[in-house]
């Protein structure tokens, strides 16, 4: 994810550490626990009785803060219910059981080393739960990062006796993936491809399930592939190796302003622009398209079974020579299932 406004050298999962600079707050904590509505905190949060660098975290972080969903799990379960009620999934059924277990064993085995990562809990279940639902037998995870979201996936993948690629371009993430997979006894299922996403993703072939988390360099001379703009690229080169009805997860889709946030009615309007042409692949090529409400936003895409949809050799035949202007597309469905900070329930 990008760092907006300054940059905080915590590692590992950024939301343990916004949990733990707001912690001492009794409005961070009466709204984590539901006693306060989402509403009401994020007016706290914009009211200037604390700011950001007071507790220690960048202005991003600190706002993140008002998209936590109060119960993690009931969230994740809300967006699965909406998932099969579009048609994107047949079942919600999970080892939900399993997933503590899991979890228990990332945090006292996984290493993070020097990086942080914006995989938040409920984005981590989701992953972990549509894994399981969907049986892939093989998994691509273009921009895999240190392969922290990528893992939530294995039990799932390993269930169903598939396997999971690794795709990214950076060799010392990528080695702390294999470090990280290889200790906790994923590496006989896993391939690990350090490689520019955009030509490996012309190599794939029958990919049943793809992750998307990859960012580009924030510098890039060319600005389709700066940032998170690389989405278009890498889907357009990878599209074609994708089985029909294959779903995309995409991270970071943070397109949908859960309360009257002017900070991120700000980021919306840039993350629009970032993603206009990842938007325009996905409305020519995935018949489902969806954004979950997370805390940093999850996209999910189907992969039509229609024959129009264009083959690796179309795509190579329109390749421009010069940019062409992004088209408007209808934007992706909006799944309502946001809490709006009211009690707990568990489904």
């Amino acid at each position: 994810m990008t760092l907006l406004q300054g940059t905080s050298a915590a590692t590992g999962p950024v939301h343990v550490v916004i949990d733990k600079a707001l912690a001492p707050y009794a409005e961070y904590r009466a709204f984590r626990r539901g006693a306060l509505g989402r509403d009401a905190y994020c007016r706290w949060t914009g009211s200037g009785a604390v700011t950001p660098s007071e507790v220690g975290l960048n202005t991003d972080q600190f706002n993140l803060s008002t998209r936590f969903p109060v119960d993690e799990q009931a969230c994740a379960h809300r967006i699965l219910d909406g998932l099969k009620k579009a048609g994107f999934i047949g079942s919600t059924a999970y080892p939900a059981g399993e997933f503590a277990a899991f979890r228990a064993m990332l945090s006292a085995r996984f290493r993070h080393g020097a990086y942080a990562t914006y995989i938040f809990p409920e984005e981590a279940r989701l992953l972990f739960a549509l894994a399981h639902i969907l049986a892939p037998r093989n998994a691509l995870f273009p921009g895999s990062y240190y392969g922290y979201w990528a893992v939530w996936a294995m039990p799932g993948i390993m269930a169903a006796g598939g396997r999971a690629t690794l795709v990214d371009v950076d060799a010392d993430s990528m080695r702390l993936a294999q470090e990280n997979f290889a200790a906790l006894g994923l590496s006989g299922h896993v391939a690990y491809v350090t490689a520019d996403a955009v030509p490996y993703g012309r190599t794939v072939e029958d990919v049943d399930l793809c992750v998307l988390d990859a960012e580009g360099p924030k510098d890039a001379e060319d600005p389709a592939l700066r940032d998170k703009a690389v989405y278009a690229p890498i889907m357009r080169a990878t599209t074609p190796g994708l089985r029909e009805g294959c779903l995309l997860v995409a991270h970071n889709m943070l397109l949908e302003n859960l309360t009257d946030n002017r900070y991120f009615a700000e980021r919306i309007v840039a993350n629009e622009a970032q993603y206009a042409a990842f938007h325009e692949h996905v409305h020519e090529c995935y018949d489902l398209r969806a954004v979950c409400p997370t805390s940093e936003g999850v996209g999910i895409y189907r992969k039509s079974n229609d024959a129009r949809v264009p083959s690796r050799q179309d795509l190579r035949k329109r390749r421009p020579t010069a940019r062409k202007e992004t088209r408007s597309v209808p934007p992706p469905v909006h799944l309502g299932v946001c809490d709006r900070g009211s009690p707990r329930q568990d489904r």
